[in-house]
């Protein structure tokens, strides 16, 4: 951290990688996956890019533990032996799964069962207590091709009684039918989206390390906190390390609105890393990770255009936290507001690959 940067940018810029347990949203969320867990379900847990969806998974894993007395079991399927991070073959995907089913049984004092290569999870149906598998970024499996990744995925449900499975299924255009087919459709599964976060949550999240340092984020800088980013815990420390960049190092007493609103301008992210991975994002999800109706129907939102929405796009934009229908259709948050806006006008170029 430079010695001209307030401190408590450092601590958001923390949060931004891993958010410390004072902090933790989605409680609720959480204990309702582990009951469905404890109750003989497995659980998939959809959403979009850096909504929440692997903190929330850890979360019900620990609950599930907490709740049955059992253990749990976390992998992300995501191959770092691999340049873009895609496993290139189901047995890659098997041999990495075997390691650590096999370091876990060394763990728990069952060394000597053995695991199965073709069938990792098989073994863990000889313990007596309740195994939790948590697998992490599942699109990582469309690197395998639709048929062997599907292929996987049937194998990995097909578990032992003890043993349920916590995946995160990320909504992508490339992933989101073989979720469906192969997760969503299965009864033994019970599926979320991750939503954004509650106003209370919000409060929370923004000054119990800003009240830390002497300073506090005002109730009107809160509420354009709120409006910028729709509630979503990334863009909030984000926008919140921005603004406390912005201050005097030795800064203490109230933050108002003009210090977040000043922030919300394309030419104002981009002076920054993580102003840019902010866009970058946006954009990856508006053009690579929502059907071409539900773009359609954000951009129709963020211009004001006339035009029909398609009721498939806005039941799922509804259920993921994107629009709202409380009150004719809204988008939720200002910034994908203003970005779907400069696509749409052609401000900002971009393609589908």
């Amino acid at each position: 951290m430079s010695e001209q940067q307030h401190a408590l940018a450092e601590k958001y810029l923390d949060a931004i990688d891993e958010v410390p347990s004072e902090l933790l949203a989605r409680k609720d969320q959480a204990d309702r996956l582990a009951q469905a867990l404890t109750g003989g379900h497995h659980v998939c847990i959809r959403g979009f890019w850096r909504i929440g969806k692997t903190t929330l998974l850890k979360g019900a894993l620990k609950n599930a533990c907490e709740r049955s007395g059992g253990a749990a079991i976390f992998m992300d399927l995501r191959d770092g032996s691999t340049e873009d991070g895609l496993p290139k073959t189901p047995e890659s995907v098997l041999a990495r799964l075997s390691a650590k089913v096999q370091d876990f049984l060394t763990r728990v004092g069952a060394a000597e069962l053995k695991v199965d290569p073709k069938n990792p999870l098989l073994v863990l149906g000889e313990l007596a207590a309740p195994i939790y598998v948590g697998l992490d970024e599942a699109i990582a499996l469309i690197g395998l091709g639709s048929g062997p990744a599907g292929q996987l995925l049937d194998l990995l449900l097909a578990t032992p009684k003890n043993v349920k499975l916590a995946l995160v299924c990320h909504r992508h255009r490339d992933a989101d039918a073989l979720f469906a087919d192969k997760v969503l459709a299965n009864p033994a599964v019970v599926s979320e989206f991750v939503l954004p976060i509650s106003d209370e949550e919000l409060v929370n999240l923004v000054n119990t390390p800003a009240l830390a340092l002497g300073v506090r984020f005002t109730d009107e800088a809160l509420g354009a906190l709120a409006e910028i980013t729709g509630n979503r815990p990334w863009e909030l420390f984000t926008f919140c390390a921005l603004a406390a960049q912005a201050l005097e190092p030795t800064f203490k007493g109230e933050l108002g609105p003009e210090k977040v609103e000043a922030l919300l301008t394309l030419d104002t992210l981009a002076e920054s890393d993580v102003g840019r991975a902010v866009v970058d994002t946006y954009l990856r999800i508006l053009v690579t990770a929502m059907t071409p109706d539900e773009r359609a129907l954000v951009e129709l939102l963020a211009t004001g255009a006339e035009g029909d929405a398609v009721e498939d796009a806005v039941r799922s934009l509804e259920e993921s936290g994107w629009v709202s229908t409380a009150d004719g259709y809204t988008l939720n948050g200002a910034l994908m507001q203003g970005i779907a806006q400069a696509v749409a006008q052609g401000d900002i170029a971009v393609k589908v690959e």
